[in-house]
C-alpha cells in the first residue's frame, strides 16, 4: 500500500508525519486492523518528535482510534480507500485499486472499512454522522457480495497477523 509506505517512511526517516499520514492513514489501519489503543499510543509517542503526551493521547485514543468512547470525536476517524484518493496523490501510485473491494487487487482499506462498519454497527448505527454509511451498508449486506468483503478482510487479517 503506496500510502502506508510513504507514511511509514516519512514517520521513521523524519520522526514528523502530517495529519493525513498520521491519523488518516496509520491510525486508520490500526483502528481498521484493531491494533490495542495502548499500542498505537505507545507507537506514536516513540516515533513522532513533537509527540507530547497531554496532545498526542487525546489525538491519538480520542480521534484517532475512538478509544473514549466518543468523547474527543463524534465518530470514528475511518475511512475507506476513496477519502484517502480524495486526501492525498497516494493512490495513483498505489499498486491497489481504491475504488474496489473484492478484487485481488482491492484496497485493504476499502474492505477493512467496510468490515469495521459490520462489526461496530451496533454501537455506531445511531450515530447520526454515521447515518449514510450504514444505510449502505444495510443495502450490502443484503447482496451476496458482502459475505465476500468479511472473507477477504478475514484474510487481509491473518497475512498481517502472519509478519
Amino acid at each position: 500500500m503506496n500510502c502506508v509506505k510513504q507514511s511509514l517512511k516519512n514517520s521513521l526517516n523524519n520522526a514528523y508525519a502530517h495529519h493525513i499520514q498520521r491519523l488518516m492513514i496509520l491510525g486508520n489501519l490500526a483502528l481498521l486492523l484493531e491494533v490495542h489503543p495502548d499500542e498505537v499510543d505507545a507507537w506514536y509517542l516513540g516515533v513522532y518528535i513533537d509527540a507530547v503526551e497531554w496532545v498526542q493521547l487525546p489525538n491519538t485514543r480520542g480521534m484517532s482510534q475512538y478509544a473514549d468512547g466518543g468523547i474527543v470525536a463524534t465518530k470514528p476517524y475511518v475511512s475507506s480507500a476513496s477519502y484517502i484518493n480524495k486526501m492525498s496523490n497516494y493512490c495513483k501510485e498505489c499498486f491497489y485499486n481504491y475504488k474496489t473491494k473484492t478484487e485481488e487487487d482491492s484496497c485493504p482499506y476499502n474492505t477493512l472499512y467496510w468490515e469495521f462498519l459490520y462489526k461496530n454497527k451496533e454501537k455506531l448505527k445511531n450515530n447520526h454522522r454515521m447515518r449514510m454509511m450504514y444505510t449502505l451498508l444495510q443495502k450490502m449486506e443484503i447482496s451476496k457480495d458482502f459475505s465476500e468483503i468479511l472473507e477477504k478482510a478475514k484474510t487481509i487479517k491473518q497475512k498481517i497477523n502472519s509478519y
